[in-house]
């Protein structure tokens, strides 16, 4: 007995009856897939002005991520905690010791005839479980702070391109926010940036600025952000790519060069004797130093590392 499927019709939409042992493939729709079909971003310009519009900027790009770390509130916030924290701990170590003057052991010794206990000391308002409870969720809380705070101090301060470009849609457009919402950009130290692999964000800064300055054409995905003519997006991709190609050739530069030098100086017979390659090798060795330092995040034990190796 031959069981029946159900297929689709690309073109017309409906669906078909046809026969299990008789499958029929699927056709390809007549429809092509151009740029014009593709999906493109809202524009800020369509967002209504104040926050939404705001909003909408700060995540166009990676770059304008800029927000407060808000550091003398988490100290502020670190500090009452921990005071909170001591506080218990000091009741709790009192509590011990009246156990201990009282001599009653068995409450010190064991878990379960402490918190059954039936009357308390004079002077306890809670068992030492309460507590011990309640300073648990302090601890916490107070550790979860702790990291929390530890995140945002690792976070990287904005680039002074980035700050400048936020600063100025915010005082020129910015979505028209009141004065007392909009004077968070003007806390410059206190401020962070969201965006990723700062490694290379200077010379990201280098090659936009280029961009600008000849006048390249935007991809049309970047021009679909705004038409705001002194707002200019990039493909960060593309950018990355670049700034790749632009490192590579430096580190190809940096190991050809210097061989090619002392090859010079070996046809000449004076590489053992001359002193210009003991100062090619010193001056090799100190921009591939700081190279390093400029573009990557390399401690100084491990650029002394690299230099020597």
């Amino acid at each position: 007995m031959a069981s029946i499927g159900m297929d689709v019709d690309l073109e017309k939409g409906s669906p078909t009856m046809t026969d299990a042992s008789s499958p029929t493939l699927y056709t390809k729709s007549d429809r092509t897939w151009t740029a014009d079909s593709a999906p493109t971003a809202v524009q800020l310009e369509n967002y209504p002005t104040g926050f939404p519009r705001l909003s909408a900027f700060l995540s166009s790009d990676d770059s304008f991520s800029v927000y407060r770390r808000f550091e003398p509130v988490y100290a502020r916030l670190l500090l009452h905690t921990q005071d909170e924290m001591a506080r218990v701990e000091a009741k709790l170590h009192a509590m011990d010791k009246t156990d201990y003057a009282n001599e009653d052991f068995t409450y010190l010794q064991s878990l379960t005839e402490d918190a059954a206990r039936d009357e308390l000391p004079r002077g306890w308002d809670e068992g030492r479980p309460q507590l011990i409870e309640r300073l648990k969720k302090l601890a916490i809380e107070y550790a979860d702070l702790l990291l929390k705070t530890s995140q945002l101090k690792a976070l990287d301060p904005p680039s002074n391109r980035d700050y400048r470009s936020v600063l100025h849609y915010m005082e020129n457009d910015g979505g028209q926010l009141f004065q007392e919402e909009s004077a968070f950009i003007y806390e410059k130290a206190d401020l962070v940036s969201l965006r990723p692999g700062r490694e290379h964000a200077w010379l990201d800064a280098k090659i936009e600025r280029a961009l600008q300055l000849c006048r390249c054409r935007f991809t049309r995905e970047t021009r679909a952000k705004t038409i705001d003519p002194d707002i200019h997006y990039y493909d960060r991709g593309r950018i990355a790519t670049c700034a790749t190609m632009i490192v590579t050739a430096m580190i190809l530069a940096l190991l050809v060069i210097p061989v090619w030098i002392l090859y010079k100086f070996s046809e000449a017979g004076t590489i053992a004797t001359s002193p210009n390659s003991i100062v090619v090798i010193l001056m090799f060795t100190l921009i591939f130093c700081a190279i390093l330092s400029a573009f990557t995040r390399a401690s100084r034990h491990e650029i002394v590392a690299a230099s020597a190796g």
